[in-house]
């Protein structure tokens, strides 16, 4: 609901009944809300609540407390030793040195700083570590994310795109309303399972992995700080206190309960009637669309002055607490249709810019069509948790009843009819015209990016197993040799592998540049190397790609360490260390292609912006029959083209495929 900040109290008398009702509860709501405190965690976090999770906990009758029961026992994230860092460097340094000269000055900088300053910074490492169970984690989300000023969208977010349902669910899947639903109530379900802290604890070859992320997935948001602080901060409510969601319809923002005053979750009927009434019953004057949404697009100290403006008024302020407080954000983009891949891609990652809050932790959406997807804010969550909520969710979808699904929408299953609550903003000729800035800034910013899927057929992971190598290391391969091919060069790339066996663990980088790669990729173009020394080079190199990644896993990479020990200068240090200044030790850790993975059977899109606006950025997927790549990047600032890698990534693969099959045949004559 926009409103003119000149003429409102003219306004008021043309409202609505319940329209002049939300605003008097906004007022009252906003009059009582610092009754609330915050409630420390036993992970360190910081939640707002009238009483503590532990408080319902004891009244919930399904309550298991087996979610978060291994909390305790995860070890700390460790500082790898300082010499072990160097040594690390210097093999993955050495594919980047043209010379022999060029890798002797590495070895020498590396030698002066193990001499001078390094075992200074690593004695501040430790020590800083010392009383901390993971040393990284405040460094991190600061640095990576929370002073980070570039818009949300589309730098520090990623998306889902679902895969659409399968025939005999089409009831459910063509009609956007109905699908809406089917996903309200499979999320609501997925709370409760959280509530309740039924959810097993997640444990990959018998080691569990940090749960953390599960008790920051909801009613949650990032907030804009204070214009001078230059940061955001991240605020969380309790889940237990504000059972109710969003929902974001043609720019405009609504209140819907998710459970009824017992607080148990609302039937499918309950949560349908409150759609309809959002899209038919509301006004929607097509003249004029919200723009608040919008805003969240800015970039982040544009946003913050904004935020600034927009909270001073009560009205708006409660509405922007709303949002942070509810449980997840429903987008509905009725509007919209998007069939290709690319197209459903877009819409999940971006959208229109209007009908998003891109503050808001997670977002699921429903297209017109019935194409539905997710987008989450970066800041406090990796993307496995919201694998894990998404994979669930998809799942749950599938095995739905269409019949008996689509009959319980419409039978009616109380009386009381609940109403969705549109959210008023007081919009002044600042916020107006600063809404005007952001609608223009972000379609000059996604105008500037590329998108292209490539969705590859011929195989999968099960292939690549059957041959004897990690697929996740298989793909890396044909990404090098398709940049190789591109610009006959290797280039810095990154792969996030996962440090959720340490309490908060995070990420660590996988330098996938390596000897043994750049050795793979000569070799392969080289028409003199029989097939049988090429895939002997392939999976050499898949192989140390492996080993590299696991120790990165178990914490022991590098970037994540020389991040730690920058962090340990001081402003009365004598001097930056040579190592840190030189040309092409910022060089190798310069992602120009940066890449990741999160797979699902039930996905058809998986994607991000890259992190350097020169190179490419690459979501991939391995799936049992296929591969799938989302490239990304900005072609007028990289000078390079979504198009020509997706050629030369097909080319690679087929190429790969060719000489495996032709091993194999020569196998079957022995």
């Amino acid at each position: 609901m926009r409103i003119s900040h000149s003429r409102t109290l003219s306004k008021l008398k043309n409202f609505s009944v319940a329209s002049r009702r939300a605003m008097n509860s906004a007022i009252v709501k906003y009059s009582t809300q610092k009754t609330k405190f915050p409630v420390e965690t036993n992970n360190g976090e910081h939640y707002w609540a009238e009483k503590s999770n532990k408080f319902y906990q004891d009244k919930r009758p399904n309550f298991q407390g087996t979610t978060f029961a291994k909390q305790q026992d995860l070890p700390s994230l460790p500082v790898p030793e300082l010499n072990s860092t160097l040594d690390k460097y210097l093999q993955t340094i050495r594919p980047f040195c043209n010379d022999t000269e060029s890798f002797e000055r590495q070895r020498l900088l590396c030698k002066d700083f193990s001499e001078h300053m390094g075992p200074i910074l690593q004695d501040r490492l430790k020590e800083y570590a010392s009383n901390k169970r993971n040393w990284m984690s405040k460094f991190w989300d600061d640095q990576s994310y929370l002073q980070y000023n570039d818009p949300i969208v589309p730098y520090v977010s990623y998306f889902y795109s679902h895969k659409p349902l399968p025939s005999h669910l089409s009831n459910i899947n063509n009609d956007p309303l109905i699908k809406a639903t089917a996903i309200i109530s499979i999320v609501i379900k997925f709370i409760e399972a959280v509530k309740d802290e039924s959810l097993p604890a997640e444990i990959i070859k018998g080691t569990p992995f940090c749960m953390n992320s599960f008790s920051l997935m909801f009613n949650t948001s990032r907030l804009p700080g204070k214009p001078e602080d230059n940061q955001d901060t991240n605020i969380f409510y309790s889940i237990y206190e504000n059972n109710f969601m969003t929902i974001a319809y043609k720019g405009r923002f609504y209140k819907l309960m998710t459970h009824n005053g017992e607080n148990k979750p609302l039937s499918e009927n309950e949560i349908w009637k409150q759609l309809y009434s959002v899209v038919f019953q509301g006004s929607q004057p097509e003249s004029e669309l919200s723009g608040i949404g919008s805003l969240t697009s800015l970039p982040r100290d544009q946003w913050r002055e904004v935020h600034m403006e927009l909270t001073k008024d009560p009205i708006s302020q409660d509405s922007l607490e709303t949002i942070h407080k509810s449980s997840f954000m429903l987008c509905l983009d009725l509007d919209q249709s998007p069939v290709t891949l690319e197209e459903k891609s877009k819409n999940c990652w971006h959208g229109d810019g209007i009908n998003r809050f891109y503050d808001k932790s997670l977002q699921f959406l429903v297209t017109g069509n019935g194409s539905s997807g997710f987008l989450a804010e970066h800041s406090k969550m990796d993307g496995t948790p919201t694998l894990f909520l998404n994979n669930y969710v998809c799942q749950q979808l599938n095995k739905l009843n269409s019949d008996d699904f689509v009959r319980k929408v419409f039978t009616a299953s109380s009386k009381a009819t609940l109403k969705p609550m549109e959210l008023p903003f007081i919009i002044t000729p600042k916020i107006n015209k600063a809404i005007e800035s952001a609608q223009s800034q972000f379609k000059k910013t996604m105008d500037e990016h590329d998108l292209r899927v490539w969705h590859y057929n011929k195989f999968g992971k099960t292939f690549i197993k059957n041959h004897g190598m990690s697929p996740d290391a298989f793909i890396q391969q044909v990404i090098q040799l398709a940049v190789f091919k591109y610009l006959k060069r290797p280039l810095p790339t990154y792969e996030a592998a996962s440090t959720r066996k340490y309490f908060k663990g995070r990420t660590e980088t996988g330098r996938s540049v390596s000897t043994a790669s750049l050795e793979f990729v000569s070799k392969w173009q080289n028409g003199g190397v029989s097939i049988a020394e090429k895939i002997q080079a392939l999976k050499y190199s898949a192989k140390e790609h492996s080993t590299y990644l696991k120790n990165a896993a178990n914490g022991y990479g590098i970037d994540r360490h020389f991040f730690g020990l920058k962090n340990m200068m001081r402003a009365d240090d004598d001097r930056v260390p040579p190592l840190f200044k030189d040309p092409l030790f910022n060089y190798s850790s310069t992602w120009l292609i940066s890449t990741s993975q999160l797979s699902s059977e039930y996905f058809d899109g998986y994607g991000w912006s890259q992190v350097n606006d020169n190179g490419f950025g690459l979501a991939y997927m391995l799936n049992n029959d296929w591969l799938h790549i989302n490239i990304v990047n900005k072609p007028a600032k990289s000078g390079v083209s979504v198009n020509k890698l997706h050629y030369y990534l097909s080319q690679a693969a087929d190429e790969i495929f060719d000489a495996l099959e032709s091993e194999n045949k020569i196998k079957a004559k022995l």
